[in-house]
């Protein structure tokens, strides 16, 4: 219990700092970017080059590789819950698509990694990537033709090749490069393993600063929820780790990853349905403002979980 408050409060006092910093004029909607840029494309991938082969043996990896099939297990059957409350609570044909993103998508890597570090350490970060894989794969095949059904631009199309990029981010080939280190057994120089994890050290400080931006930038007296982003909200934080739960109790697990995955499948709405969404033509500020809704309602979520499953 008392390991889970000192990781709350970590993330807390992070955010916190982001936040007041934003309202100093230190941090603006540009840092924000710089940031985002700065985790995804550079210290992610360095330091899943360094993190995995320390804290990995080839024959930990390989018993951990059924996580993969539990992500994208309990993805699709949230994606299909997301179907069935879409049709019982009649939500609008235009809504339907970016509400299954909504509800069934979650940020695994550039929110949910640094909250996972915190709660349960660097060991975590494998099997938080497990989950990407899944998350990541099908959002850029079955999310986006969701949310291009429902586009006002529904000529323009992702083309496959786009699609294959997406999801052969900086962050994957880090954490395939990863894998391959620890499954040829190959150790990288000190030099460079003190470098990459220097860099690496900075994603969960430059995340969470970033989550201090997004709360400061969010105009609370201006939002309006309707029923489907109440649904959604529920879907995110109450349906999709259930489901987890539940289809992690059909394979013998780590209890690491059982952790993890439930935490991930409880972050906030996926960063990159707002851009998709503003490429179709679908609602993209409705979207903008769900993220940022769904960011800050996982500062109250944190603890709760971190409770339930720190003991």
């Amino acid at each position: 219990m008392l390991n889970g408050l000192n990781s709350v409060l970590t993330i807390f006092i992070m955010i916190g700092i982001g936040f007041m910093l934003t309202e100093k004029g230190f941090f603006n909607e540009d840092t924000s970017k710089l940031f985002s840029k700065l985790v995804v494309k550079v210290s992610l991938p360095l330091m899943m080059i360094v993190n995995i082969p320390m804290r990995f043996s080839k024959e930990k990896l390989l018993d951990s590789l059924n996580g993969i099939i539990v992500a994208f297990l309990s993805i699709l059957i949230i994606y299909f819950v997301a179907v069935i409350i879409a049709h019982t609570f009649k939500i609008d044909d235009d809504k339907k698509g970016i509400f299954y993103v909504m509800f069934t998508f979650s940020n695994s890597i550039f929110i949910g990694l640094p909250i996972n570090i915190s709660l349960f350490g660097e060991d975590s970060a494998t099997y938080v990537f497990l989950f990407y894989i899944a998350n990541t794969s099908l959002f850029w095949t079955l999310g986006t033709y969701n949310i291009r059904k429902s586009g006002s631009n529904q000529a323009k199309k992702i083309s496959a090749i786009d699609s294959l990029k997406k999801i052969l981010s900086p962050p994957l080939i880090g954490f395939l490069i990863g894998i391959i280190l620890v499954l040829l057994d190959i150790n990288l120089p000190e030099f460079i393993v003190n470098s990459f994890r220097y860099i690496g050290n900075i994603t969960t400080a430059l995340s969470m600063f970033f989550i201090g931006i997004v709360i400061y930038s969010i105009k609370f007296d201006d939002i309006k929820l309707d029923l489907s982003s109440i649904l959604v909200f529920i879907g995110r934080f109450l349906i999709a780790p259930l489901v987890m739960f539940m289809c992690l109790k059909i394979f013998k697990l780590p209890n690491l990853l059982n952790k993890v995955f439930i935490v991930e499948a409880a972050m906030p709405i996926i960063t990159q349905s707002a851009l998709v969404s503003e490429f179709y033509g679908v609602n993209s500020k409705y979207v903008s403002l769900m993220v940022g809704l769904s960011t800050v309602l996982t500062i109250l979520i944190i603890p709760i979980y971190s409770i339930i499953l720190i003991r």
